[in-house]
């Protein structure tokens, strides 16, 4: 593992909202918002009822006490006093009925007219560990590398859990953590859980039972490991809160945190006029370029050979137009914080062989991003396929609210 101190974590405070950035060698990587004023849903956990089963859709529709129903699709129903291996071939009809009381948790924000996508497997999450209460399941993270650490976690997990019937999944910087430490967290975990449960069985009145973290403990949980040399911010409150998370989380943490008197949001703001964020147009270093479109379905981008048209070699120009084009696209998904669809116009290339290049690199690339990311082998017309979760507020649109 290595231990260059590489990173930081900028905390910008003000009175409407709170901005988070995740920063290497200078370059914004990824950007996190969160509004006053706008509810963030994704990660909470809430009473619900059953207000329509649809068969059709395999689906069914929960009040969950706010404006727009939540979705649940039959294959995130699970039992609630048991596990849901035994219910995941039945139809949603069999499953629920109109009325009946749920609990479920919000897995995506919803999107234009349509509501939240919730799910009844829940999950907690801490900083080592994920707690499945509804999963007898052991897995662990897909970058924890190393065979002989990812068989010790393995044989670990079931011990940590115990007799408890509860699922576990290692996170990544649980590498090198003793039982001691685990079963310290899983501990903390079973009794967020109890009290979870406890309010769910008290009144089974649409509404919030629990909610996730604020953005900025959010992203420590997610994002602290063994790169951050710095974590900056420029309010004292949050300092405060940070500390005492450091002091309970962030045993790996070997840099400093550090209170500035400047606004961190304006600095970001620069940053990221730097890196064209706002704009559709992003230039790539020998003369071509990308334009990033987003519609209701899906974003799209296009890639262009622009000023390196009058190279001779024109293959090897839209090889190297393209190889460029993937780097920039991979960027600017995590740092606009794109999900959904995704669909990449590339520019024609002479053969099956450069296409491959593309895709892999482009694979490769998408493999480093920390949510989930799925490509397609090239399609016919030169398109790629980029599948990428939603998880907050896309970049420009999360501006757009600071800026009403």
């Amino acid at each position: 593992m290595g231990t260059a101190l590489n990173r930081e974590i900028w905390i910008a405070q003000s009175q409407d909202d709170t901005q988070v950035a995740l920063v290497e060698e200078g370059k914004v990587l990824e950007v996190f918002v969160e509004h006053q004023a706008v509810q963030m849903l994704r990660g909470n956990i809430y009473v619900g009822k059953v207000s329509r089963v649809v068969p059709a859709l395999q689906s069914a529709f929960v009040d969950i006490g706010l404006e727009k129903m939540a979705f649940l699709h039959v294959t995130e129903v699970v039992s609630e006093n048991g596990h849901g291996d035994e219910q995941s071939h039945q139809p949603i009809q069999k499953l629920l009925r109109e009325g009946q009381s749920v609990m479920v948790q919000v897995t995506r924000e919803g999107v234009g007219q349509k509501g939240p996508r919730a799910t009844m497997n829940i999950t907690l999450a801490s900083r080592y560990l994920v707690l499945m209460p509804r999963q007898e399941q052991f897995s662990l993270s897909k970058k924890i590398s190393n065979e002989q650490e990812s068989e010790r976690l393995r044989d670990l997990l079931p011990e940590v859990s115990g007799s408890s019937g509860l699922g576990l999944i290692a996170r990544t910087v649980a590498e090198g953590k003793t039982q001691e430490v685990l079963e310290q967290e899983f501990d903390a975990l079973v009794e967020q859980w109890d009290e979870i449960e406890s309010a769910y069985l008290q009144d089974r009145t649409p509404r919030k039972i629990h909610e996730d973290l604020p953005v900025a403990l959010r992203t420590l949980r997610d994002l602290l490991d063994h790169r951050v040399g710095v974590i900056r911010v420029d309010d004292s409150k949050v300092r405060s809160d940070v500390a005492a998370f450091i002091d309970q989380f962030g045993a790996d943490f070997r840099g400093e945190l550090r209170e500035v008197e400047s606004s961190i949001g304006s600095e970001l703001e620069s940053n990221l006029a730097v890196e064209t964020v706002h704009d559709k147009r992003v230039n790539l270093p020998s003369g071509g370029y990308i334009v990033i479109e987003k519609t209701e379905a899906m974003t799209t981008v296009d890639v262009n050979s622009g000023g390196n048209l009058g190279q001779k070699n024109l293959s090897a120009t839209a090889l190297q137009t393209n190889l460029e084009a993937t780097v920039a696209i991979s960027r600017h998904l995590r740092l606009r914080n794109i999900g959904g669809l995704i669909v990449v116009d590339f520019i024609d290339m002479a053969g099956d062989q450069d296409e491959a290049k593309i895709a892999s690199k482009m694979q490769e690339l998408c493999a480093s991003d920390r949510l989930h990311c799925q490509v397609s082998d090239m399609l016919p017309f030169g398109l790629l396929a980029i599948s990428r979760s939603r998880v907050g507020l896309p970049l420009d649109v999360a501006m757009d609210v600071a800026e009403d």
